[in-house]
């Protein structure tokens, strides 16, 4: 019986195998039903690696990576680092039908999107996501992975299929799964499509999960995968020496030059560094890529976003840009304007209401709009416009004079 046909058994009397969610190099993610004497405790995703794998390479150094996402959670970490990781619950090795296998039992998040399904859709609708979102998505993994690099902690297999949109909310998982392996002809257990050139030397190095990231996040941008995909096990000498050639003729073609790209120079810069052939000419390290993201000037990207009328993608960079506390009162109240335009346009009158109500207080008390009057009097304008169309003519009347 092979690993991906256990559905339906119990193992340990504790983990009941439902369905397949998903299958990989490694092994197979179960729906599981988590059992205490028989009844239902929780749902969840049990990740069930072959008996092959679980008997080859570090997989003590794996599970232990794995179990990085379960330290993060139980940790002082600020919300912000925590959201970007799911739980994990318990890992170790398990005897099944299959044979001796490792595992991890995490979180099961639901209703979510993996990155590599949304490229697909981008792919097969002959459009492409605005650059913002591709700003704001590559800021929060990077969020994730500075997070996991100064624990120690490599990820080793970055892919579109490891990231989940939960929500809007980027999820990493899988950290550590793509451990080395007793195989000289195999630096990594995972699709040689995003070998970083080191890991054809059976090297992994912090530089290289900032290269897998790099040409996920340059796919989502231009709807181009650089190298074609194919897995290690059937590849021949010829195939190694061809893929890792590719890496050394690769020359990044910027989003200005692909017809349809929704274009920035400055998330090209970012890009094309990342996917440097030399390691000591990419960035120095992913908080190096998280500083350079959050320099593009994120209320910047947003009002953009609000522009082209994505109204999404503005809301989120602009509720992002609002936790910053190094943020001054005159750019709060911008960012505060823009969230609430954000809301008006999605339909949600009273977050509208409640973030422009917010914005004047804030101008008032502050004083930052004292010599801008005009300004002042839009954001009185907007909340009288709102009470308009609602009916409240009342409310209306009462508001309107507040302005200067």
């Amino acid at each position: 019986m092979k690993v991906s046909e256990l559905a339906g058994v119990v193992l340990a009397d504790k983990y009941s195998l439902q369905r397949v969610l998903g299958k990989g190099n490694f092994g197979t993610v179960y729906l599981m039903h988590e059992l205490l004497d028989g009844q239902l405790v929780r749902e969840a995703a049990l990740k069930l690696y072959s008996p092959e794998a679980s008997r080859l390479g570090n997989v003590e150094g794996m599970l232990a990576d794995c179990a990085f996402p379960a330290r993060i959670m139980s940790s002082s970490a600020p919300l912000e680092v925590k959201r970007h990781f799911a739980q994990i619950y318990d890992f170790g090795h398990l005897d099944t039908p299959a044979g001796r296998c490792a595992y991890v039992s995490m979180e099961l998040i639901r209703g979510a999107e993996t990155l590599e399904a949304l490229i697909e859709r981008y792919r097969h609708s002959g459009r492409h996501p605005r650059a913002e979102m591709v700003i704001d998505y590559a800021q929060q993994f990077f969020t994730a992975l500075a997070a996991a690099h100064a624990a120690g902690v490599l990820h080793r297999d970055i892919k579109g299929a490891n990231v989940m949109i939960d929500a809007g909310v980027v999820r990493v998982m899988d950290f550590g799964m793509g451990a080395f392996l007793n195989q000289p002809e195999a630096a990594l257990k995972t699709t040689m499509s995003i070998y970083a050139p080191e890991n054809f030397e059976g090297r992994y190095t912090a530089a290289s999960d900032i290269y897998q990231a790099g040409l996920m996040f340059y796919e989502l941008y231009t709807g181009i995968a650089p190298y074609a995909s194919h897995g290690i096990e059937a590849a021949t000498p010829a195939d190694w020496l061809n893929e890792r050639r590719k890496r050394m003729d690769f020359v990044y073609r910027p989003g200005r030059s692909i017809e349809g790209v929704h274009y920035l120079d400055v998330l090209d810069a970012i890009l094309a560094r990342c996917l440097e052939y030399a390691e000591i000419a990419r960035f120095g390290s992913a908080q190096a890529v998280l500083d350079a993201l959050f320099q593009t000037d994120t209320v910047a990207t947003a009002e953009s976003a609000l522009a082209m009328g994505d109204y999404r993608t503005a809301l989120q960079l602009a509720e992002r840009a609002l936790t910053n506390p190094d943020t001054d009162d005159d750019r709060r109240v911008k960012i505060l304007r823009m969230v609430a335009a954000a809301h008006d346009a999605l339909g949600d009158q009273e977050q509208a209401l409640e973030r422009y109500k917010e914005a004047i207080a804030l101008a008032e008390s502050s004083g930052v709009l004292f010599h801008n009057q005009g300004a002042f009097n839009d954001l009185v304008d907007a909340v009288v416009l709102i009470y308009t169309k609602r009916g409240q003519a009342g409310m209306a009347r009462v508001v309107s004079k507040r302005r200067k």
